[in-house]
């Protein structure tokens, strides 16, 4: 599924902030279902890549995001809308 769906379905905002686990990098989401670092724009798995200078990355497992119950990974919001889907 894209990324884009969790945007659509209201579970990430437009504007929100992506981060990887240990908080040291962040990326903007993009209304488009693409993020943002800095001036770069891309896929999830695209920008992942990028900031940690590797090849490829999934970006599901990479990225999180700041929810009520703390910092959640978007492949945990992806799980919930497979199973919704059920």
């Amino acid at each position: 599924m894209p990324f884009s769906t969790l945007i659509e379905r209201g579970m990430i905002s437009p504007g929100a902030k992506l981060t990887d686990a240990k908080r040291r990098v962040k990326a903007l989401v993009r209304a488009d279902g693409a993020i943002a670092h800095g001036e770069t724009v891309g896929s999830i798995h695209r920008i992942g890549a990028l900031v940690q200078g590797l090849e490829a990355c999934n970006g599901w497992t990479f990225w999180h995001v700041e929810t009520k119950g703390g910092l959640t990974s978007i492949d945990a919001l992806r799980a919930e809308v497979r199973a919704g889907m059920e």
